[in-house]
């Protein structure tokens, strides 16, 4: 282990879309801090989230490949997003073999323990914002340290979106994200939602997950020909841009929907017939299983939480966490 803060090696993993946006933004605030080294699964949408960022890495395939790339790169540091297969049980196998310690960043608000296969926990985990390190202490009761750090990731779309804020707004906003592992499953929950707005609204834009496809929602959007419809890629348009357009935001439990509220948007989360309970921290006033319930809603006077309150910026957290453990 090196002993110079300033020349710490961290090793990044990376892979799903909502864990990646935030250590992409996290390397791009502190990348003269420490030397990063940065792998993604090729054809990911991590490598999506990195392009944004021009932050240069290194693509893999398989995971057994990780244990090599540890061995040969035997960093101070490995920092991961949470969510794959058993993924945290290599890293953890590993970085004992070298004495790295290991960090997981949990970017959601939701299956806490099954990110974490046979229960194996890396040296720290890092959230984004209060009603996540409430959830992560609830869960892991002292078993794993829990830091807060500030969110780089919303700090950067908030300056985006300020910069867009006269914009006119006039579109409802529908932050898709996919429900069922086949993608052309037309019984997912996405679909009857998405209708549920074009029946209310005439002026839509469909923003797509990183893992759909343009033509997704063809057969749905052609039975509304009237209406003005955009569908937009997350690689063609920030997510700022998109949400300076939205008069209303409108999605099932996406990061994305909880960063339209902290926008201070007016932001529903929708779940017909409830088929699964809300995962997003909004006020349960905006949680509804029926769009007519819209006009009911009172949107004056919500509170939105500061998540960059009583934060760690990363350095100062890696900075805590290797003093205590040493």
């Amino acid at each position: 282990m090196k002993n110079n803060f300033n020349t710490k090696q961290i090793l990044v993993f990376t892979n799903d879309a909502g864990a990646s946006a935030y250590i992409a933004s996290i390397i791009s605030n502190e990348s003269k801090l420490f030397n990063w080294t940065v792998y993604a699964i090729s054809n990911s949408p991590a490598t999506k989230e990195l392009d944004k960022y021009n932050i240069p890495y290194n693509k893999f395939l398989f995971l057994n490949e990780v244990s090599e790339i540890i061995k040969k790169k035997q960093p101070d540091i490995i920092l991961y997003g949470t969510g794959w297969l058993n993924f945290n049980v290599i890293i953890k196998e590993n970085s004992q073999k070298y004495n790295i310690k290991t960090i997981a960043l949990i970017d959601h608000w939701a299956n806490y323990k099954r990110r974490f296969s046979k229960n194996v926990l890396p040296d720290a985990i890092i959230v984004m914002d209060d009603a996540a390190q409430k959830i992560a202490l609830d869960t892991f009761n002292s078993e794993v340290d829990i830091f807060k750090i500030k969110n780089y990731y919303l700090q950067n779309i908030s300056n985006s979106y300020s910069l867009k804020k006269n914009n006119k707004k006039d579109f409802v906003v529908f932050i898709s994200e996919p429900t069922k592992e086949d993608p052309l499953d037309f019984n997912a929950v996405e679909y009857d939602l998405l209708t549920d707005i074009l029946k209310k609204f005439d002026k839509v834009i469909i923003r797509l997950h990183p893992t759909e496809s343009k033509n997704k929602y063809n057969k749905v959007t052609s039975s509304y020909p009237k209406s003005i419809i955009k569908v937009v890629e997350s690689s063609e348009e920030d997510l700022a841009t998109t949400l300076s357009k939205s008069k209303l935001t409108i999605g099932i439990g996406s990061t994305a929907l909880y960063v339209s509220f902290l926008l201070g948007i007016k932001t529903i989360s929708y779940i017909p017939n409830r088929y699964k309970l809300p995962t997003i921290p909004l006020p349960q006033k905006y949680n509804l299983t029926n769009l007519e319930d819209l006009s009911s809603i009172d949107f004056s006077n919500s509170i939105r939480e500061n998540v960059n309150s009583e934060a760690l910026p990363f350095h100062q957290m890696l900075n805590y966490l290797l003093r205590s453990k040493n």
